[in-house]
């Protein structure tokens, strides 16, 4: 009976160490858990930030990405710089006058020479690294005799464009009533312009509130006409 009782004993007091050891394994799991929790919380705002979504660009890591979509005639990767409900207006000057089209799409576009698409002016656009400037270089028609761009400076720049706002040069362009009051609501709208000046391009661009849009796209070339 004896041996019983103690056996009896001995027993309880295994059980009772198991549920205990039970219990320190669940509070350190959940304590474990909960570190993971916080973990994740606090990382989350460090992975937005190394993954920054559009709207966090800089205008010059955008343009970058513009331009290198637009070395790769990747048209993808362009459509995303167009803005799907106003798109964006090719500036050309086949003539004497500008002329302006407007396109909902990169793929749409074809120039007024030969037809050609929108990735076709990579042939024309060498590489180069982006500076910002108060204004742009000066030009003269003259420089172009000398072998040069025509530019006092040439490169890659980018600035406001303020002056571009103001611009009524589509009053030559053969624009309806409707096209021409577009093209005035769209002019204020732009935030930067990018000079090209080995080709003389020139793009014009403004910040949604989300993504970096093209809204002019300007082709024509100094002193061609």
């Amino acid at each position: 009976m004896r041996y019983l009782h103690c056996a009896f004993i001995f027993l309880l007091a295994l059980l009772l160490a198991c549920q205990q050891e039970q219990r320190s394994l669940e509070k350190a799991g959940a304590a474990v858990s909960g570190i993971d929790s916080l973990e994740a919380v606090q990382e989350e705002p460090q992975r937005k930030e190394s993954s920054p979504g559009a709207d966090t660009l800089s205008f010059e890591v955008a343009f970058s990405r513009f331009f290198q979509a637009l070395q790769t005639e990747d048209t993808v990767a362009l459509n995303q710089f167009i803005d799907p409900q106003q798109g964006f207006w090719l500036i050309e000057q086949p003539g004497a006058v500008p002329a302006y089209t407007h396109y909902s799409s990169i793929q749409e576009v074809k120039r007024s020479y030969q037809n050609l698409p929108f990735v076709s002016i990579t042939q024309q656009m060498q590489a180069c690294a982006l500076q910002e400037r108060e204004e742009f270089p000066e030009f003269d028609c003259a420089w172009m005799d000398q072998g040069r761009t025509g530019y006092a400076e040439d490169g890659c720049f980018y600035t406001t464009a303020t002056s571009f706002r103001n611009t009524d040069m589509w009053q030559y362009a053969n624009l309806s009533e409707q096209q021409e009051e577009n093209v005035q609501q769209m002019q204020q709208q732009v935030q930067q312009v990018v000079l090209h000046t080995p080709s003389s391009y020139r793009f014009y661009f403004m910040h949604d509130g989300a993504h970096w849009r093209l809204l002019f796209a300007d082709l024509r070339v100094p002193c061609s006409a």
